[in-house]
C-alpha cells in the first residue's frame, strides 16, 4: 500500500479526537450491582455477569423533566459494526476480521452503549479490518458492476482467443494457439507427420495426438497451455480409457505451474470428467498429464478440453465519476445511516485523486485499486459509521430527521442499517407521524425476529455469544433462541417465558431431558417441565460451574439481576475479608443448605446478600450442573430447602417460577430491559413511570411480549425527542 491510502489511519486518529469533545456522561442512575456477588469468591461473571440498572420503586412516580443532559457519543458495538457492514455490502463478512478488536463492555446488560475510548492496538486492528473490507469490495463483482470495463493493457505472450480447444487447436507446431507438447522432463516432442502425432525420440512409447495421449515407461505425456495475459479460465473436459482391452489404467492430472488442481486414477473403461475455474496470470502454465501407473500396456488415453478464457479487465476507465463516486455514495450513505452530504463526497474525491496520483507514481499495476481502497477504508472508519450520531441531539441535520428515526428502529430490531422499505420511507417523509413509525416498528419486528431475539434476548438472557459447555451446547443455545422467538411471535405475556408449555429440542437434547420427539430434526414438544427460562439446560449449565457451594450462588445472582433487576451491593475490602473467613470456616461435610445457612448467619454483610441469593439458588438445586433433574445429591442426601422469596416459599424450580411470575418486579424488569435497549442508556429516575407503564398500562392490562416491545421502542424514541 502506498502512503496515501494509509490516510485512513489519520481518519482513525481524528476519530479519537472526537472523543474529547463530548466527555460528560448521561446523568443517570449508576449501575449498582457492579456484576459482583458475595459468598466464597462467587462472581456474577461466572453466571453471565453484566452491570445491572437499579429498578424503579414499586410505587407510582410522576414523570418530570430532568436536568439538562449532556449526551455521550457512543460507538457501535463490535456486533453492530459487523452486522451493518455485512448488510451494506450484501456479502458475508468473516467474523475473524473482528476477533482482535477491543472488547466492548456490557453496560446495563447490553454492549450497545460502549464508551468511545479506544487504544492504539484497537486502532491498528480496526485499520486492518478496514483494509480487508476494502479488498472484499474490490473482489465482489456485484458492487462494482456499474464500473466500465477497459481494453487490455498487456501484450499477449501467445494468440489471445475467447475459447481454446484441445482438439480444434491441435497442430504440428509448438506454441500455436498457446499449446505446447512435452514429456514430463520438460523436453519438447517432435511431430510425426506420417502418424499425425507428437512423439519423443528417446522413448517411442510417449505420444500425443489430437484426441488423446500415451505415457512412456520413464516419462509422462504432457499437453501444456500457456495463459496469454492475466485472466480466468473456465475449463471443462474429460480423460477416458482409450484401450479397454487390458492394462491397469493410468493416473491423470491437471496442474497449474506444477501445483495439482485435479487428479484421478483412471481404471479400465473409466472416465474422469472435470470442470474447473482457474485464475491465471500471464504466462502461467496449465499442464494436462497422463502417467502410466505400473506399466504402459493398453495405456492409450482419450482427452478433450474446452476452455473459455476471460481476460482480466484493466481499470483505467474506473474514474471518479464513472465508477468511484456512485460506489462511495451508495456505501457511505447506507453505512452512515443517512445520505452522504456534498462536502463529505468532495472530501472523498480529493482523497481518491491524491491516492491515485501517489499509486501511479509508485508504479502500481492497478493504481485505481489502491486509490479506491484508500477511499473505502476512510468510509469504513468514518466517525459517521463507527459512532451513533443519530442518538445525539444535533447529530443529524433537521432535514435528516427521518433517517434518524429509521436508524434508531433498525438498530433496535436489526442491530444494523434500515432495510430498503424503511430507507425509502425515511427519504420520502413516510416516517412523519407516530402512527407510521409504529407501523414500521411492528413490521420490522416481524421481519427481523431472529435478529432481535439474537441481539436483545441473547444479551439479556446470556445465550448470544457463547455456547453452553458440552456437546449439547448448540442445541441448548437453539432452544433458548427458539422458545424466546415463539413467545414473542405469538405476543404471549412475558410470564410465559418462565413457563411456556413447550420447548424446541432435537433427539439428543430431548434424551437429556427425558422427552420424546417425533423426528430426527428439531421438534416443538409440548411439556410443562422444560422450555422455561429456569429449566433450559443452557441457563443451567452456564450457571452450574464451580463447586456445589458456588453453583446456587451463580444461579441466584443470575435470576435476581436478569429477571428481577435487583441490584447487589458492591463488595468492599472488609466484606471480601469476612466472606473469605466464613467460607474457609464452613464444615464441607454438612448438607449444602446448612452450609449456606452458616454462611448467611456468619455476619450481617454475608446475610444481607444471601437472604436474596440463597432462596433462588437452592430452589434450583433439583437441576444438576448439566441441567438434568435429580431428587438427591450424589452422596444420597435429599435436596430440600424451605426458604422464602418475597414471602413465598420456594422449595423447587416450579415454585420459584411461580414466585417470579407473581412478582411485579419481573414484568417491570422486562420492560426496563426493552427500554434500555432502545435508549442505548439506562432509564433515568424521572423515567421510572415509563417503565412502570410499559409493564402495566394505566388500564391494568398486561400487554403481550410483542406489544410491549413495540411500545418500548416508541417510548425510547419519544424520550430522546426523535419521533415527529
Amino acid at each position: 500500500m502506498v502512503p496515501p491510502p494509509r490516510s485512513s489511519l489519520v481518519v482513525l486518529l481524528l476519530l479519537t479526537a472526537c472523543e474529547g469533545a463530548i466527555v460528560s456522561p448521561f446523568t443517570t442512575r449508576e449501575p449498582t450491582g457492579g456484576g459482583q456477588a458475595s459468598a466464597g469468591g462467587g462472581s456474577s461473571g461466572g453466571a453471565g455477569g453484566g452491570t445491572v440498572v437499579e429498578p424503579p420503586d414499586a410505587g407510582p412516580v410522576a414523570c418530570e423533566p430532568g436536568a439538562q443532559q449532556v449526551p455521550k457519543l457512543l460507538r457501535l458495538s463490535n456486533h453492530e459494526y459487523q452486522s451493518i457492514i455485512a448488510d451494506v455490502l450484501a456479502a458475508p463478512v468473516p467474523a475473524s476480521l473482528y476477533a482482535r478488536w477491543t472488547p466492548v463492555a456490557s453496560v446495563y446488560g447490553f454492549d450497545t452503549m460502549s464508551e468511545t475510548r479506544i487504544d492504539a492496538q484497537g486502532l491498528e486492528e480496526q485499520l486492518a479490518t478496514a483494509e480487508a473490507l476494502a479488498s472484499l469490495v474490490l473482489a465482489t463483482p456485484a458492487l462494482t458492476a456499474h464500473c466500465p470495463a477497459v481494453l487490455p493493457a498487456q501484450t499477449p505472450s501467445c494468440p489471445l482467443k475467447p475459447v481454446y480447444s484441445s482438439t480444434d487447436d491441435f497442430s504440428d507446431t509448438q506454441g500455436r494457439d498457446c499449446w505446447t507438447y512435452l514429456d514430463s522432463s520438460g523436453a519438447p516432442m517432435v511431430f510425426d507427420n506420417a502418424n499425425a502425432r507428437w512423439r519423443k525420440q528417446a522413448d517411442q512409447g510417449v505420444y500425443l495426438w489430437r484426441t488423446g495421449a500415451h505415457p512412456g515407461g520413464t516419462v509422462d505425456a504432457v499437453r501444456r497451455w500457456v495463459s496469454p495475459v492475466d485472466g480466468a479460465l473456465s475449463l471443462t473436459g474429460s480423460f477416458t480409457d482409450g484401450d479397454p482391452t487390458g492394462g491397469d489404467g493410468v493416473a491423470v492430472s491437471i496442474r497449474k505451474n506444477g501445483a495439482v488442481l485435479f487428479t484421478q486414477d483412471l481404471p479400465k473403461r473409466g472416465r474422469a470428467p472435470f470442470t474447473l475455474s482457474v485464475p491465471l496470470a500471464r504466462n502461467d502454465q496449465l499442464d494436462f498429464v497422463v502417467n502410466r501407473k505400473t506399466n504402459t500396456s493398453y495405456d492409450s488415453t482419450g482427452f478433450t478440453a474446452s476452455m473459455t478464457f476471460t481476460q482480466t479487465p484493466r481499470k483505467q476507465a474506473w474514474t471518479w465519476s464513472a465508477c468511484v463516486a456512485p460506489l462511495v455514495t451508495k456505501l457511505a450513505s447506507r453505512s452512515f445511516r443517512r445520505p452522504i452530504r456534498a462536502d463529505e463526497l468532495a472530501d472523498y474525491q480529493a482523497l481518491f485523486n491524491t491516492s491515485l496520483q501517489g499509486a501511479t507514481t509508485a508504479g502500481f499495476a492497478e493504481p485505481v485499486d489502491e486509490a479506491l481502497s484508500a477511499v473505502l477504508q476512510a468510509v469504513f472508519l468514518s466517525p459517521n459509521v463507527v459512532f451513533k450520531p443519530e442518538l445525539v441531539p444535533g447529530g443529524l441535520d433537521p432535514a435528516e430527521r427521518g433517517y434518524g428515526v429509521a436508524s434508531r428502529l433498525a438498530l433496535y430490531f436489526r442491530s444494523s442499517i434500515a432495510d430498503d422499505t424503511l430507507w425509502a420511507l425515511a427519504g420520502s417523509g413516510g416516517l412523519s407521524s407516530p402512527t407510521a413509525v409504529r407501523a414500521q416498528a411492528a413490521r420490522l419486528l416481524d421481519a427481523n425476529r431472529d435478529r432481535f431475539v439474537h441481539h436483545f434476548g441473547g444479551q439479556w438472557l446470556d445465550f448470544r455469544d457463547e455456547l453452553p459447555p458440552g456437546p449439547l451446547g448448540p442445541a441448548m443455545q437453539r432452544e433458548s433462541h427458539d422458545v424466546f422467538a415463539a413467545v414473542l411471535e405469538a405476543d404471549l405475556p412475558v410470564e410465559r417465558l418462565l413457563k411456556p408449555g413447550f420447548t424446541f429440542v432435537d433427539p439428543p437434547l430431548a434424551s437429556h431431558y427425558g422427552l420424546m420427539t417425533s423426528g430426527p430434526g428439531v421438534s416443538r414438544v409440548t411439556t410443562d417441565t422444560r422450555g422455561g427460562l429456569l429449566s433450559q439446560a443452557g441457563f443451567l449449565t452456564r450457571t452450574g460451574s464451580g463447586t456445589e457451594f458456588r453453583r446456587p450462588i451463580h444461579r441466584g445472582i443470575w435470576v435476581l439481576q436478569r429477571l428481577l433487576c435487583r441490584p447487589l451491593p458492591k463488595l468492599d475490602a472488609a466484606t471480601l475479608e469476612e466472606i473469605g473467613n466464613s467460607f474457609n470456616a464452613i464444615n464441607r461435610s454438612l448438607p449444602l443448605p446448612e452450609q449456606m445457612k452458616l454462611h448467611r448467619d456468619s455476619s450481617n454483610r454475608c446475610g444481607g446478600c444471601h437472604s436474596s441469593i440463597d432462596p433462588v439458588g437452592l430452589s434450583l438445586e433439583k437441576y444438576d450442573a448439566q441441567g438434568q433433574w435429580r431428587t438427591a445429591y450424589a452422596n444420597g442426601a435429599p435436596i430440600v430447602t424451605d426458604l422464602e422469596l418475597d414471602g413465598r416459599v420456594v422449595r423447587d424450580p416450579h415454585e420459584l417460577a411461580r414466585a417470579i411470575e407473581a412478582s411485579a418486579d419481573y414484568r417491570r424488569c422486562v420492560a426496563d430491559k426493552l427500554l434500555t435497549f432502545g435508549l442505548h442508556r439506562g432509564p433515568r429516575d424521572t423515567e421510572a413511570c415509563v417503565t412502570e407503564r410499559l409493564a402495566r398500562p394505566l388500564d391494568g392490562a398486561a400487554p403481550g411480549f410483542k406489544t410491549m416491545t413495540v411500545d418500548a421502542v416508541m417510548k425510547a424514541l419519544e424520550l430522546t425527542e426523535v419521533t415527529p
